[in-house]
């Protein structure tokens, strides 16, 4: 008889928490964080799904900042100044997850990938 599974989500190593991701190719993100640097950085996006996004991160953002992000996933999908935290660091590439956001924005965002994954 196997053992139920009783370990958290948590306890899950990040390829087990993740869910399915979008590539971004080409899409540039502006992260603002004026508490550290007085103009944003444009870094390239790796990825994305409904809480966050997966980004080539500067070195001096800690885990735990929380920043804005602009970027434009489509000539008529665009987002300004959306609340993120920095969530996890590997290298140069990290992850940033999505704070408060309006809901008519988030759901802007999930029309975005459904219709994305159904074309793939």
């Amino acid at each position: 008889m196997t053992q139920p599974n009783t370990s958290s989500p948590k306890d899950a190593s990040p390829d087990e928490r993740r869910s399915r991701r979008l590539a971004l190719p080409g899409v540039l993100v502006a992260i603002d964080a004026p508490q550290l640097a007085p103009k944003p950085w444009a870094v390239d996006a790796l990825d994305i799904n409904a809480g966050g996004l997966g980004l080539v991160l500067p070195e001096e953002l800690p885990n735990g900042m929380r920043v804005e992000l602009s970027f434009r996933l489509s000539e008529d999908i665009e987002f300004a100044r959306l609340p993120a935290e920095v969530r996890h660091k590997w290298g140069s590439s990290g992850g940033v997850a999505f704070l408060e956001w309006p809901d008519h924005e988030r759901l802007r965002l999930l029309e975005y990938l459904v219709q994305r994954f159904e074309d793939e």
